[in-house]
């Protein structure tokens, strides 16, 4: 069992530490979780009555935090608690799963698709031709890769994942079960006869350190690419349609959706269930509120909730008001009772 205490921490994460320094961790845990032989920390000052009632005997803490917390606790300040609990989780993580260079004898690859010798091919995994893939690069079993795709160094490509033709992907990439990189754009023109559907012949373009949930999909694009900018962090379940751009370090959160030609700039924030409409231009550094539709081109460093997306404070006070509206339904449902009443008395 792996033992570790407060000081070695202490050190690790250059934090300020108060308590005894000799206390010991065998394990780390959430705050309503631990025993005394955890590790837990908080970032939300809300969460402060819960680590005074913790069992946690280290608590990593806000460097700003001005509660005292009981004597029995080892605190660590940090100027990035969420950061510095990583750190320590990983010191009790079990190694990563470790794949054996080489091609599966189930898996099906053409003479004109290059595969170092220093990548992984999993079981029944298909590729087809003039592929080229990186070095170091693990795609794992069941995953398939059309024609004519390039995939860069130290990628990982979890099971079941689809890549289409023409799609192009950078270095330490991660792609996780089952997302869909490169399938048609959703493009249809109604007519007397139905449906017609519009030819889709860009491709999807995934720059570098990007990360691509479970179930998520990138559609390809109509024409010229749908483009995944370096660092971007995309959550399970996510849909990005045709020729949509999504900015460096943003962080498109589950059930989220891009519609097409729409440009995400850099750092944006998109959390779950949020949408950005057809065409709009988000600016850099911008936050939408979950469920939030945004159906306006939005500036850089707006923070924006609702359907149809407000800044956030507009957003909340309507929320206020519609309580509000709420509490005067109610009394007027009271009042119309109160008036009846009065009109049976003085009727009779």
């Amino acid at each position: 069992m792996k033992k570790i205490t407060a000081t070695e921490i202490s050190e690790l994460l250059g934090a300020e530490l108060i308590g005894d320094g000799n206390v010991t961790i065998t394990g780390v845990a959430s705050l309503d979780k631990a025993t005394s032989s955890d590790l837990s920390f908080f970032t939300n000052r809300k969460l402060y009555h819960d680590a005074a009632k913790s069992e946690a005997s280290i608590i990593i803490v806000p460097a700003e935090l001005d509660c005292v917390l009981p004597d029995t606790k080892v605190l660590l300040k940090s100027e990035t608690p969420n950061m510095d609990f990583s750190t320590v989780v990983n010191l009790f993580a079990p190694p990563p799963l470790e794949y054996n260079d080489g091609v599966h004898p189930t898996a099906i690859i053409p003479k004109s698709t290059h595969v170092p010798s220093s990548c992984h091919i999993g079981a029944y995994v298909v590729i087809g031709k003039n592929t080229v893939i990186g070095e170091n690069t693990k795609i794992l079993d069941g995953v398939k890769i059309s024609e004519d795709v390039k995939i860069g160094n130290d990628c990982l490509i979890y099971q079941g994942v689809v890549i289409r033709e023409h799609t192009e992907i950078g270095n330490n990439v991660i792609i996780h079960c089952n997302a869909v990189i490169g399938s048609d754009g959703y493009a249809y023109e109604p007519g007397l006869f139905g449906l017609t559907k519009i030819p889709q012949v860009g491709m999807v373009k995934i720059e570098d350190e990007v990360e691509i949930g479970a179930n998520a999909t990138i559609d390809k694009a109509r024409f010229g690419k749908t483009w995944i900018k370096t660092g971007a962090k995309i959550d399970n379940l996510v849909m990005i349609a045709h020729n949509a751009e999504v900015g460096e370090f943003s962080m498109i959160i589950g059930q989220a959706g891009v519609a097409g030609s729409a440009k995400i700039g850099k750092g944006v924030i998109m959390a779950g269930q949020s949408a950005v409409s057809h065409g709009l231009r988000v600016g850099d550094g911008v936050k939408v509120a979950g469920q939030a539709g945004l159906t306006r081109h939005t500036p850089a460093g707006a923070i924006m909730g609702g359907t149809p997306a407000v800044p956030i404070r507009e957003a909340l006070a309507q929320k206020r008001v519609f309580k509000t509206f709420a509490k005067f339904k109610e009394r007027m449902k009271e009042l119309e009772s109160d008036i009846k009443e009065l009109k049976e008395k003085f009727n009779s």
